[in-house]
């Protein structure tokens, strides 16, 4: 049986009391904006992206357009395609031993893995899916090899465009496309706030992966010493790191340092509204495998942060 005492009839902006209690005043809920959101660059941190965008639908805030760089395009673009689970369910799937299955190693080219076969799983749920294809306005960043210019890829097959936007130097291979060579955008856009702002966005928020894994851009004045036990070691040359990185490790460290330089400048002339900083410091650039950890540390983050982007979007309305 229904209780009739409890419900009620909208009219006029009011609650109205069909038991006969009466009209009772209620401030209709103010409109808000989506959000544009800036989803930056960072490896096997990317995946804390996903945690980022499940939190943002769980609280109903609905998201206007993307723009992504590097990993951020990559898992922008299988949200707005609906593939969000797909995508999820294989970063989870992805174990240390699955991880190097998933490259395609080569030791000649213009770099160390062709990322083909990453490109095919890509295409098992993607494949001919088109910028003109998507709901909401999708930019994924690139850089133009031989020019250095900026590359904003905003139509035609999106799974070309996010490989081209991924292609880090030196680890994937570069992608050519329309007679350009691109290679990954984080070298000149590392989190494309400026892209929304193209786009006229009113409420931007930035993802920045790298926010606690670098220091302030510290000047530390050194001692230039020989090492002492240089004699003893096998390789006289090699640098005392603590452990072996391997050439793809020293690579990827030194181009997240540029990255760094490069995002704390680009920020600095054009903020966003808002950034999500996850706390990814703990998790490396290579180790895929930690989807999970990454995961909920995005959906964390953001759930933190969730009174303040709903304030914001009020205050943009």
């Amino acid at each position: 049986m229904l209780e009739w005492a409890h419900r009620f009839s909208r009219f006029d902006g009011r609650d109205q009391d069909v038991s006969g209690g009466g009209m009772t005043e209620v401030s209709p809920e103010p409109p808000r904006h989506g959000v544009a959101l800036a989803l930056g660059g960072g490896a096997a941190r990317g995946w804390a992206h996903i945690g980022v965008l499940r939190a943002l639908d769980e609280a109903q805030i609905a998201i206007d357009m993307i723009a992504g760089t590097s990993v951020g395009a990559l898992v922008g673009g299988c949200y707005l395609a609906g593939k969000l689970d797909q995508l999820e369910e294989f970063a989870r799937s992805i174990t240390r031993r699955r991880m190097f299955s998933l490259f395609d190693f080569r030791f000649a080219g213009d770099g160390l893995l062709g990322g083909m076969k990453l490109d095919a799983k890509l295409r098992q749920h993607i494949d001919g899916v088109r910028f003109e294809d998507l709901s909401k306005p999708f930019v994924c960043v690139a850089t133009e090899l031989k020019t250095g210019h900026e590359v904003w890829l905003t139509s035609g097959a999106i799974v070309p465009a996010m490989r081209a936007s991924y292609a880090l130097p030196g680890v994937f291979t570069p992608v050519s496309c329309n007679k350009r060579t691109l290679i990954d955008g984080a070298m000149v856009n590392p989190v494309p706030v400026s892209v929304c702002r193209a786009h006229e966005q009113r409420l931007v928020v930035a993802v920045n992966l790298h926010y606690d894994h670098f220091g302030r851009s510290a000047v530390v004045k050194h001692a230039a010493e020989e090492p002492k036990a240089a004699a003893a070691q096998d390789d006289p040359g090699e640098l005392d790191t603590g452990q072996r990185m391997g050439i793809t490790g020293v690579m990827i460290e030194a181009f997240n340092i540029v990255q760094d330089r490069i995002l704390r400048a680009r920020l600095a002339g054009d903020p966003p509204d808002m950034s999500l900083h996850p706390k990814l410091s703990g998790i490396g650039l290579s180790e895929f495998h930690r989807a999970d950890e990454a995961i909920r540390l995005g959906y964390e983050a953001t759930m933190a942060r969730m009174d303040d982007i709903k304030r914001m979007q009020t205050v943009m309305a």
